[in-house]
């Protein structure tokens, strides 16, 4: 038999998490998105809700592969997605990843939710970018500045 005090430790470690992924004609870099996010070992709940801001490609299609937690975006911004999309979280954490992020390994989820341990974390911020020679030149930039992408902490 299990414990409470068990269960309570487990979810404790493993928390819900809702990643909010914004869209916007973002078929090209999607599907390698998602299934980062898919691929990871991480043992807590995860949901992923895809705000969309009227894509015109392929985008919805990949996106219904992944989840049924679609929602309109009307400002088609990704800043708007995200605010967007958190309307709809259920999850005790949120994690904001662009259509265009790949998640550089199958412990980043694990490792990202390690400063939340902390009952007075409420948010955090990269400290490292992955740099990727595959990227396109604007994302290998920003990955330089230490802005704007996927993080590896």
């Amino acid at each position: 038999m299990v414990s409470k005090t068990s269960i309570q430790e487990t979810l404790r470690c493993n928390p819900s998490i809702s990643i909010i992924t914004p869209t916007y004609n973002s078929a090209k870099t999607l599907t390698s998105c998602l299934e980062s996010i898919k691929n990871q070992d991480y043992k807590g709940d995860i949901e992923i809700i895809i705000a969309d801001g009227g894509s015109t490609d392929s985008t919805l299609e990949i996106a219904q592969k992944y989840t049924d937690k679609i929602y309109p975006n009307p400002l088609k911004t990704g800043e708007a997605g995200k605010a967007a999309g958190v309307k709809h979280a259920k999850n005790e954490i949120i994690a904001l990843i662009d259509s265009d992020n790949i998640l550089p390994s199958k412990d980043w989820l694990s490792r990202m939710i390690e400063p939340f341990q902390d009952r007075e974390i409420a948010g955090t911020e990269p400290l490292y970018y992955t740099y990727r020679k595959e990227d396109g030149y604007i994302t290998r930039y920003c990955a330089m500045l230490g802005m704007n992408h996927t993080i590896e902490r």
